[in-house]
């Protein structure tokens, strides 16, 4: 028994002697002092002092995390990326003005090709999808992204081998089919004609002519662009407008020695503290110094490294500048005495606990009898 008692004691000495030992360590640390307000006198000095760090446009010129808008900084906020569960609005608007360009045949485009000295060869037909159409005597013909006119005079010198000045003429039975189709295909909004578009687990958006077209990563104004230079190459006259109607926002995850452990969404722009106040704070026995961020978003390859918060705290650095990227993993281990107590505990708590008790009761019978 008195082997244990001095084994527990010099256990205790040492813990002691290291508790001492760190604080010392953080003592030295502290290099500035927080101002303390106390006073109106003090408050006048918070104010002088909030008034000096205040970023002015001319600070901001040379601050990379500003910008500024109407002659006032503003904070630098990324553009959103689209990401899944996003839902977007797609605003079609078609264009009907009178343009000088003659119209340019285009696949679906039905045609009447008539001979007014030959009606027999007459003919409707529709530009198939290789941009040709089928004559009699000449067989294929290419027609689409001619004009009518152009047509005809095309027609002409082919069907002057087999007929004396035909006169050929082209006109448009039916045109801009893929313009009704588009218009079929969506729903009319208080905008205008619209398509709401939802962006699938693989990030990808399904829109009408077009098929599905991969979102993700991609900026509002970014996938907006390529809409439509997707569009321009099968219907013209066309422009499109997105807008962004639901987010689904990122999350980020914080593990270890915190309040409430878990999977929280990023809701807005966060720094390591912001995280840390979502999940309730730190626990007393997790370990500031050592805080792990494990991070991937948009890297070839995980990288991590840790935080001291307790020293950029005391310090007063700026750790605003912390900011937390979706799909963050942030872990607040425990301080290396309590890794110290967990040992202590599964050894005389839960291990020797379970066979001291009747060894102790039997030698202090022993001693009673003595």
């Amino acid at each position: 028994m008195k082997k244990w008692v001095i084994i527990i004691g010099y256990l205790i000495t040492i813990l002691g002697w290291w508790g001492c030992a760190r604080q010392a360590v953080e003592g030295r640390d502290s290099t500035q002092n927080p101002l303390t307000v106390a006073s109106a006198h003090d408050a006048e000095k918070l104010k002088d002092e909030e008034q000096r760090l205040l970023v002015t446009p001319e600070k901001a010129a040379l601050h990379p995390d500003y910008q500024i808008l109407e002659n006032i900084s503003v904070p630098f906020a990324p553009e959103y990326r689209i990401g899944p569960g996003d839902v977007v609005e797609v605003i079609y608007n078609f264009r009907y003005d009178q343009t000088p360009d003659a119209y340019r045949l285009e696949v679906q485009d039905k045609i009447s090709v008539i001979f007014p000295f030959h009606p027999q060869f007459s003919s409707t037909v529709v530009v198939r999808t290789d941009g040709r159409i089928s004559l009699p005597l000449v067989g294929d013909v290419q027609a689409a992204t001619l004009t009518p006119a152009d047509l005809a005079k095309n027609l002409n010198r082919v069907y002057s081998a087999y007929l004396i000045d035909p006169q050929i003429t082209v006109s448009l039975e039916d045109f801009n089919v893929k313009i009704k189709e588009l218009k079929r295909s969506i729903t009319t909004a208080p905008r205008g004609q619209s398509k709401v578009a939802p962006v699938a687990p693989d990030g990808r958006i399904a829109l009408p002519l077009l098929g599905n077209l991969v979102a993700e990563g991609f900026t509002l104004r970014q996938f907006e662009d390529m809409v439509n230079r997707e569009y321009s190459k099968q219907v013209r006259n066309l422009n499109v407008t997105l807008v962004l109607l639901e987010i689904h926002h990122s999350k980020f995850y914080i593990l270890g020695e915190v309040g409430r452990p878990g999977a929280y969404e990023m809701t807005s722009r966060l720094n390591l503290l912001d995280a840390l106040a979502m999940a309730e704070g730190f626990r007393k026995s997790g370990d500031l110094k050592e805080i792990l961020v494990i991070r991937n978003d948009g890297l070839e390859r995980p990288m991590a490294f840790k935080v001291n918060l307790s020293k950029m705290l005391k310090d007063q650095s700026y750790y605003a500048d912390l900011k937390i990227r979706p799909a963050d993993i942030i872990y607040v281990p425990k301080t290396g005495l309590d890794h110290i107590n967990d040992v202590l505990e599964k050894i005389f708590t839960k291990g020797i606990y379970t066979f001291l008790p009747f060894q102790s009761v039997f030698s202090v019978n022993y001693d009673i009898r003595k």
